[in-house]
Order: structure tokens, then sequence, then C-alpha cells
């Protein structure tokens, strides 16, 4: 079926995905990747990122595609790259059958509660050789330029390790508005997020920083997410690899999201 479609198409790199969306995609800036973003704005923005990922169910279905991909790789665990806050593994981490280590290019202050984290610095273009295991990006491919995208795909490829990619909106306005929106719940819901933290409230209410960074970081996430087709044109030419791609949408997600499996071809026979 068309790739554009809800179903899902696998192709073996070489195979073009037509889809025509509204938007162009724009490379533009987010706040929080800037080196100059305070750590503790940073992690207030993916406390909460990870919080509403969660409460939502915005990535559940990437729990029964990332078991079979990992049934497929035999792999022994799950490496995630820029994880941020943990993003759903909250909520997907008994679905996938192996251990999960979570990794960072900014390893998130003090931890993730109840998950292992490795704590030094890890550049998703370049795993260190060590940290083997099933990869997987969730709400931040779009971060990377199209060379550097095609670096972290060419990084798995090259280590022979499976690579799922997973984001939870598209360059489509109502994802935007919906996204924007969401983001002023933080004026009603960083009370209650888990861990605690002083430095979360103070940004969100003296002033009220984080919901408006979150705003226009989550509008730029939008204007920077790559469509199927531009993802297929990514993996074309890695065809030692079969990819898997398609669109998700939670039980409880008014988003509907874009996933890419890559697993090596020797590992489906």
């Amino acid at each position: 079926m068309d790739p554009c479609g809800n179903e899902t198409a696998w192709c073996g790199g070489s195979r073009d995905a037509k889809c025509n969306f509204a938007l162009m995609r724009l490379h533009l800036v987010e706040i929080h990747d800037l080196a100059s973003c305070p750590q503790s704005l940073r992690d207030a923005l993916t406390d909460f990122l990870a919080f509403t990922v969660n409460v939502g169910g915005a990535y559940d279905p990437a729990g029964p595609l990332l078991r079979r991909a990992i049934e497929r790789t035999k792999a022994r665990r799950i490496v995630d790259l820029c994880s941020g806050a943990g993003g759903p593994w909250s909520r997907l981490a008994g679905q996938v059958g192996v251990p999960v280590l979570l990794t960072d290019l900014y390893p998130h202050r003090g931890g993730v509660r109840d998950m292992s984290f490795y704590p030094e610095s890890v550049d998703a273009r370049k795993v260190p050789e060590q940290l083997d295991g099933f990869r997987t990006i969730f709400t931040a491919f779009h971060h990377f330029r199209p060379v550097e995208a095609r670096a972290i795909l060419e990084d798995a490829v090259r280590h022979r390790q499976g690579i799922g990619v997973f984001e939870v909106a598209r360059r489509a306005p109502l994802e935007m508005a919906l996204i924007a929106f969401t983001w002023l719940g933080t004026l009603a819901l960083a009370p209650f997020i888990r861990p605690w933290r002083w430095s979360r409230l103070l940004w969100t209410y003296l002033p009220p920083v984080l919901p408006l960074v979150g705003t226009v970081d989550g509008i730029v996430s939008c204007l920077r997410t790559y469509s199927l087709a531009e993802l297929a044109g990514l993996v074309r030419g890695l065809d030692t690899y079969d990819w898997d791609f398609g669109n998700f949408r939670g039980p409880r997600s008014p988003l509907r999201g874009t996933y890419l499996i890559g697993v090596p071809k020797s590992a489906l026979a």
C-alpha cells in the first residue's frame, strides 16, 4: 500500500515513496537545542514531554512494532538515543522483552526514575561501539539535518544494529495547534510531574518561560519532522537492511505520528 496511508510498507531501500504534504520542511532552531540553554530548563522541557506522551499513550503502538523487530535481530537490549527524560519508556519498557538503556548528548541531570541512564554524552551519529543493541529514537530525529539523519542510519547499518525512529507529530496545522495547546497545560500540570523539581516550578510560573519555550519548540519540531517520503529518501541505497515505515496513532492521542524501522536483511531469514 502507498506509504502515505495508515498501513505499513516494506522497502529495500531502493523504492521511492511519493506523498504530498502541505508544509515544506524547515530546519529552524529549537531553543532547548542550544548549548546556551540552561540545563534546568532543558530538563523541565523533557520532563513535561515525557509526562504528556505517557499520559496520552501517544507511543503505545510502538511497543508491538519494536518487539517484532527485536525478535528478528535477537538484540539483547535497546539503546535509546536522545532520551531526554525517558520519553515513552515508562509505558513501553515492559512490552519490548529486553532491558532499555537511555542515552543522550546532554544526559538528564540526576538520571531518570527507575530507568538505566548511560552517564556519558552519546552522539546519535556515532554511537560508542560498546553500546551495542537495538537503537531507538523517540521525538528527536527531527533535530538532525538530512546529512546528520542519514549519518545516524548509516552508523546503525555499519555496526549491524537494528534501529527504530518514532515521531509523534507531523508537519500539519492540526498537529501544530494541538502541540501548542498542550504546552499551555504546563501551567496546570507542572506541580504533578514527578520527580519533583523546584526549578521546574520556577521556569513555569516565575515567569512562565516553560510554556512559552515549549510552545515555540513544539511548533518548530513539527516543521522539522520528516515525512514518510523523506524518510524513504534517507534510507535509499542502504540495501543491506529492510526498512519498514508507516503511520501510527496512540489510543488516547489526537496526534498521528510516523515511524521508520530498519533491520539487517539476514535477520529476517
